[in-house]
């Protein structure tokens, strides 16, 4: 009787992923399971990249697409492939914007029963939201981004101003007649705070990655 065939060691992929077209860089490092499906990898890049998952996207391998406008992702695994050590290819996410990350194969690991996987080892900068139209865009609001707004924070200033020279008993309305300036004028400081280019927090990564691989059933060795 012949033995039964010994099944493959769980290996691990370290992936480096790269957006493409923005400078500074912004990537991130991904520990996976070699048996992740191109479907779950997917899910990862959106959860690494905080992308919500709502456009189609495609992964471009040996010269074939994998997605939404080629082969079915759910059952081809990054395994599969046979991918070697320093060998890369594209993944494209929301046709329109057309964010396209380069993925390279850095090292193929053997699993550590310790750790929790998929997990984010590195990373720098936060992906472009995904409304932004493309990567021309989002390096434009990237250049606007460098000084503040100063035409808002003086309107800002003017209305503060006017508000403590007025009388007392005067009404804001009364004070400050329309107030469509200023409303713009906070709306704009308020985008300026919340647009944090260089912010990539990792752990809060890696928390929505366990969630993810819990809810999968792919969290250790297997």
């Amino acid at each position: 009787m012949k033995p039964s065939p010994t099944p493959p060691l769980p290996t691990i992929y370290q992936l480096r992923i790269v957006l493409r077209g923005v400078s500074p860089l912004v990537w991130r490092r991904l520990l996976v399971h070699g048996n992740t499906s191109l479907a779950h990898l997917h899910d990862l890049l959106q959860i690494a990249f905080e992308w919500s998952g709502e456009h189609l996207y495609d992964f471009r391998i040996h010269g074939k697409n994998y997605g939404s406008n080629g082969a079915d992702t759910r059952y081809m695994q990054l395994r599969d492939f046979r991918l070697r050590c320093g060998e890369g290819f594209r993944y494209v996410y929301n046709y329109f914007a057309d964010w396209a990350c380069d993925i390279r194969l850095e090292a193929i690991l053997p699993c550590d029963s310790t750790r929790v996987y998929p997990v984010c080892v590195d990373g720098k900068r936060a992906a472009p939201p995904e409304e932004c139209a493309g990567t021309w865009a989002y390096m434009e609001r990237l250049d606007q981004h460098r000084s503040p707004p100063i035409d808002a924070m003086l309107v800002v200033a003017d209305t503060i101003m006017v508000m403590l020279e007025a009388d007392p008993h005067t009404s804001v309305r009364e004070a400050l007649g329309e107030l469509d300036d200023l409303r713009e004028a906070i709306d704009c400081l308020e985008a300026y705070q919340a647009f944090q280019p260089e912010h990539f927090d990792r752990g809060d990564i890696n928390r929505r990655l366990h969630a993810w691989g819990q809810e999968e059933g792919e969290t250790r060795c297997r």
